[in-house]
């Protein structure tokens, strides 16, 4: 046997025949995607399917974009309704105060009425300061609730404007109610009032 013989086969071996269709124009396959070749008998018959993971729709910026509250959900609130209800809650605040205030001041307003009525002075009946002080926590507490609901139905995506006008209306009906009880509560002047 001479050596030529025993030499291994140097005939260069053909690569292997890609029937997949190159991407033209900048095309690229989605993540996960493969493809499958014709089943003939040049292909391997152990070709594998991999179907692709669905694809989410991108999430328009905004409302539950980014900077959207944590633990939002979408809602059918507009978009004026933000800005309407924070308007109001800053209304009602500054409400809140002069209405607390008018009560403070309810026993001086009093003795000025009785000087211009010529009743002669007002002395104020042991009710009249625990009545006052009730209706002043009462409209704190009710503008806080009012600010509470308001702000948990903005963060859910919700309307919220009404909040705020509900809470004013209860407000000012609560300031007529204590006023309405001092004033009930003093013979003199219900006897002034009385008078045709």
């Amino acid at each position: 046997m001479t050596m030529a013989e025993n030499a291994p086969d140097q005939t260069p071996a053909t690569p292997p025949v890609d029937y997949r269709p190159q991407p033209r124009y900048g095309e690229l396959a989605p993540e996960g995607w493969t493809w499958t070749p014709p089943q003939d008998e040049h292909a391997p018959a152990d070709s594998a399917v991999v179907t692709p993971e669905p694809v989410q729709a991108p999430v328009p910026p905004g409302r539950f974009g980014p900077g959207a509250a944590p633990g939002s959900v979408p809602g059918s609130a507009p978009t004026w309704d933000r800005p309407v209800t924070l308007s109001l809650l800053i209304l009602g605040v500054l409400g809140a105060f002069f209405t607390i205030s008018i009560l403070g001041s309810m026993p001086e307003a009093l003795q000025m009425l009785y000087t211009q009525a010529s009743l002669g002075d007002y002395t104020a009946a042991d009710s009249v300061g625990s009545i006052i002080t009730a209706g002043s926590i009462a409209l704190g507490v009710l503008w806080l609730a009012t600010a509470t609901v308001s702000v948990m139905l903005v963060l859910r995506g919700r309307r919220a404007f009404y909040v705020p006008i509900v809470g004013g209306v209860v407000a000012f009906v609560l300031l007529v109610a204590v006023t309405a009880v001092v004033l009930a509560g003093d013979p003199a002047l219900l006897d002034y009032f009385s008078r045709p």
